[in-house]
């Protein structure tokens, strides 16, 4: 038993992370253009460090390009069905429920691909998880790290712009019960 202990901590810790990330993806989020721009700038610097970390394994740009074909397909996908929601506290968004479950199993299937990797790996201490450059030796986990990341910095630009152009000076309209119901908009 005391073997499994000193996992306890890393693993109600991932589990907080995935619990929090599936509660963002699914369903209505508001609409914060700090967090917006932070996330933005975070999935940009990551994708160009990792995509210039490539030039170690030119051949692994293929799986770079792919990632950012689909991510960018994907992405244009989630604009189309992103619809906005006027609430008494701000604007929320919500794209389509199968674009969000995709992102959703493509960021958990990562980590459990990552933790089985280093789980069976026969040197599993060697395993630094702030390297980078473990991006640039596998095609496969670069190519869905840029969908993630082309997804994300796509949509979230979509969502800043859109940000500017609802009217912050927007009534919640209410109904006869003094319940306020959400205006939608595309």
């Amino acid at each position: 038993m005391q073997d499994w202990a000193h996992y306890a901590i890393p693993i109600v810790i991932v589990c907080f992370f995935i619990y929090r990330r599936t509660k963002r993806t699914i369903g209505f989020q508001k609409l914060a253009k700090g967090r917006l721009k932070f996330r933005l700038t975070l999935f940009s610097i990551l994708g160009i460090a990792i995509f210039l970390l490539g030039f170690v394994h030119p051949i692994h740009f293929i799986g770079y390009l792919i990632g950012l074909a689909a991510g960018a397909g994907l992405g244009l996908t989630a604009i189309r069905h992103t619809r906005f929601e006027h609430r008494a506290d701000g604007w929320y968004y919500r794209t389509h429920l199968w674009i969000e479950i995709a992102v959703l199993v493509l960021f958990l299937g990562r980590i459990i691909y990552r933790v089985a990797f280093i789980a069976l790996s026969p040197n599993p201490a060697s395993m630094n998880p702030a390297d980078l450059t473990q991006f640039t030796k596998d095609p496969v986990t670069a190519g869905v790290f840029f969908i993630i990341v082309s997804y994300y910095i796509l949509f979230f630009s979509y969502l800043l712009r859109e940000e500017t152009k609802l009217d912050p000076t927007t009534e919640v309209s209410s109904t006869s019960s003094s319940e306020s119901s959400p205006q939608t908009v595309k």
